[in-house]
């Protein structure tokens, strides 16, 4: 069994229009540093860096639950939408009190490098943890209509029918373990443990709120991930994998080319690690960002 610290403190951020769960490590008088997990993930994800940040760096750390993750509001019945994740996060920093360091995951690197680029004031300094987007070719839409008919096609399934069940816990983190293969079983059951509730039949369904698989309206290209990227006059530190893994799919070619629009960034290849860079390396994680912050 994995032997993690649980979080001193969880509480739940009003924001007015949605409620975030927030979980806190650390002493709230020191310099803060907000953890925004990936898509389908929750904000106990962070349960192994976390801690490590608030010895190692002497922060005080907040995790979150992203709207529609973990315990946090659902999302709107059009689906999830990139600018509303943005003002939720930016809101959370304000509270915090900026400059705030970001760090994020996946889903959760690509917001925070978007919160750091339209919202520099509220940010310290960005850590992005294999999260710099898909491939250009995974953004083009060769067919919008076809696009926007299999959208209302699964907007209509998912209020329509409930979610799906599962017979227990075991089973979902089994599951997960099937689609992440790198991530070892003992963080697939606890992401599981975290992650779930009982269903209305008896069995057990993700937290998750299903309509955040409907994507984003709004137009995202890497001509657009660019032109955030240039902008972006916060420090940065970006962390891939060596290793072949379920959603890493950036050539290097892909990544070199974004990177190099950051006006400030250092990037590292972590060796033996896929996607879930913090989960199999965390010592080496904790050392290139220890590193970073003391540069």
């Amino acid at each position: 069994m994995l032997d993690l610290q649980e979080p001193d403190r969880a509480t739940f951020a009003d924001l007015g229009r949605t409620t975030i769960r927030t979980w806190e490590w650390g002493d709230p008088s020191k310099q803060p540093v907000l953890l925004i997990h990936g898509g389908w993930d929750h904000g106990r994800m962070w349960d192994g860096l976390a801690p490590r940040i608030v010895y190692d760096l002497d922060r005080f750390v907040v995790a979150v639950d992203v709207r529609g993750h973990g315990d946090s509001g659902r999302l709107p019945e059009a689906g999830p939408s990139w600018p509303m994740f943005m003002i939720d996060m930016a809101q959370i920093c304000q509270r915090l009190g900026p400059p705030v360091m970001l760090v994020g995951h996946s889903f959760g690197g690509g917001l925070v490098l978007a919160i750091a680029a339209a919202f520099p004031d509220l940010v310290e300094r960005v850590v992005n943890l294999d999260g710099l987007g898909p491939p250009p070719e995974m953004m083009l839409v060769q067919d919008h209509a076809a696009v926007a008919e299999r959208w209302l096609y699964d907007a209509d399934r998912i209020h329509r029918g409930p979610p799906r069940e599962y017979p227990s816990v075991e089973a979902m983190a089994q599951k997960r373990k099937d689609i992440n293969t790198r991530l070892p079983y003992e963080w697939c059951m606890h992401l599981a443990t975290h992650g779930t509730k009982p269903g209305q039949s008896g069995g057990f369904t993700w937290k998750a709120d299903p309509r955040f698989r409907l994507g984003s309206p709004e137009p995202f290209d890497e001509a657009s991930l660019i032109a955030q990227y240039r902008v972006l006059d916060r420090p940065v530190l970006a962390l891939s994998g060596t290793e072949p893994d379920q959603w890493s799919f950036l050539s290097p070619e892909d990544r070199e080319r974004r990177l190099d629009a950051f006006p400030d960034v250092e990037h590292h290849g972590v060796a033996d690690a896929g996607h879930y860079i913090h989960v199999e390396q965390p010592d080496e994680t904790i050392r290139l960002i220890d590193a970073f912050v003391h540069r």
